[in-house]
């Protein structure tokens, strides 16, 4: 290994912006890190975001159903407010053509859709809210 791959490494490195990078290169152990982002901050709106989704989940009245996996999510026909009773399938999560359905585990009034239809969802990222009757 030569300075200049390890240049081009770090170029790399600060390009994708990635936070860290570790090669090994025969008995050559390698770890780069990219300071700027691991020093950047969180955009005000993902702020916002994530103490509203705090809250809610901390609400007793509400439930917040998560992903279960990751993969691409199919909705039902739902509109805001529109009841929704336990073992109601709301969507599913297509990951490597298997489905997986997601259900209401209450009774209840559905008070916000999270996401949007046919996006991508991660594990336990939050879906819907449904205020518990």
């Amino acid at each position: 290994m030569e300075l200049r791959d390890i240049k081009e490494l770090m170029k790399i490195l600060k390009k994708e912006e990635m936070a860290e990078m570790k090669v090994k290169y025969g008995k050559i152990k390698l770890v780069l890190t990219n300071s700027e982002v691991s020093s950047k901050e969180i955009p005000q709106n993902e702020t916002k975001k994530i103490e509203v989704i705090e809250k809610l989940e901390n609400s007793a009245k509400e439930e917040v159903i998560k992903s279960k996996n990751v993969g691409q999510i199919l909705l039902e026909k739902l509109e805001k407010g529109m009841e929704v009773y336990k073992g109601m399938k709301l969507a599913r999560i297509r990951t490597i053509g298997i489905d997986t359905d997601i259900k209401s585990q209450h009774n209840g009034i559905l008070k916000e859709i999270l996401i949007s239809d046919q996006s991508n969802v991660d594990y336990a990222k939050p879906l819907f809210v449904i205020e518990l009757l």
